[in-house]
């Protein structure tokens, strides 16, 4: 199967978080005929690994997807499918640059992995790391437009902030409303992290509201956090429940809870280091542009892995990340064919 009709048929199979059972069992058949010892994890992880000894070079993409169907079909040379940038064509481009050291004696071992709610729990990746995958280089498939580098990312914060009020006839003009005092607290947060703010977009606190639920003495809101490197959720969570403190403080007749349902910390890669090198080098050697090492506002696995497991990572793959859960995803097909180029050039530099 050439590289394009690899990739079609990876979005052809539909994937969202919680439903890539289909997509592995067809990564893993391809895998084993490619020529990798393959299997599929307790998660539903895919992974294939050539070679045995050290050092260890970790090509980990996710195959889960946002939800919602794309047709899929070639339109003046790109593929579009959901998927197609996020993040099924840098998966396509880690396996099939891989593939090509099926047979050839490597010092150390390849680890491909295929990783399972990327968009949700990243379990899959925590099985990773559970099961004691350790790497000494990590490379991670997301759309970087081929000449781009990621090498930091923010790190993710999910509170839970719930209001209570005393219950009351609306029409008392004393009762205090849970899902206004919710709001009036959720301003006095923004302002207290707004203190935070930089000129530097990767430097700066954002805020979001995610899902809202309410009656007139009871509300409650999912508050999420992007963090900079400078902070930690700890530090961030700190900040957040001193200021819902002091509101009830203030305002006795009002209860505020706060708990962390989700805590993913801000991730940087040494500038500096072989794989960063070699990918550099090999972006020239295909593109001949250089390549340029970028930190972004999102956040990944490599966030999660890097922490963890302190090794050298980066985020890199063919793709228009503006593109990413939107219905427009497509890739250029030129653009995932040299990427895949330059990952088996890269791969050549720190493995043979």
């Amino acid at each position: 199967m050439n590289p394009q009709d690899f990739l079609k048929r990876m979005l052809e199979i539909y994937s969202p978080s919680g439903q890539e059972a289909g997509l592995a069992n067809f990564l893993f058949d391809q895998m084993k005929k490619m020529g990798f010892n393959a299997k599929i994890d307790e998660v539903g992880n895919v992974i294939g690994r050539i070679g045995e000894d050290e050092p260890t070079l970790l090509l980990c993409g996710h195959m889960d997807t946002v939800p919602g169907e794309l047709p899929v079909q070639i339109i003046n040379g790109e593929l579009t499918g959901r998927g197609a940038c996020d993040a099924k064509s840098p998966l396509a481009a880690l396996i099939l640059a891989a593939a090509n050291f099926v047979d050839k004696k490597i010092k150390g071992n390849i680890l491909v992995v295929g990783t399972v709610q990327e968009e949700g729990t990243s379990i899959g990746i925590k099985n990773i790391i559970d099961k004691g995958l350790r790497a000494n280089y990590s490379i991670f498939g997301e759309p970087c437009n081929t000449n781009f580098i990621v090498v930091g990312y923010k790190g993710s914060l999910c509170i839970e902030l719930e209001i209570k009020t005393e219950p009351g006839h609306p029409a008392n003009p004393t009762v205090r409303n849970a899902n206004e005092e919710l709001i009036s607290v959720w301003l006095k947060i923004k302002d207290e992290l707004e203190k935070y703010q930089s000129s530097s977009k990767y430097n700066t606190v954002n805020l979001s509201l995610g899902r809202l639920n309410g009656t007139d003495n009871q509300s409650s809101a999912e508050v999420r956090v992007r963090i900079p490197p400078k902070m930690s959720c700890n530090t961030t969570y700190e900040i957040i429940n001193h200021v819902t403190q002091e509101y009830c403080e203030t305002n006795t007749d009002v209860a505020c809870s706060t708990r962390i349902t989700d805590a993913t910390e801000p991730y940087e890669s040494e500038k500096k280091s072989p794989l960063i090198e070699a990918l550099t080098n090999s972006i020239k050697q295909v593109t001949g542009e250089e390549a340029r090492l970028i930190k972004k506002t999102g956040t990944g696995d490599m966030n999660i892995y890097g922490n963890s497991i302190k090794t050298s990572a980066v985020t890199y793959g063919p793709g228009d990340p503006r593109l990413d859960h939107t219905n427009y995803e497509k890739i250029s097909i030129k653009q995932f064919l040299d990427t895949i180029k330059i990952l088996e050039k890269t791969i050549e530099k720190l493995v043979l």
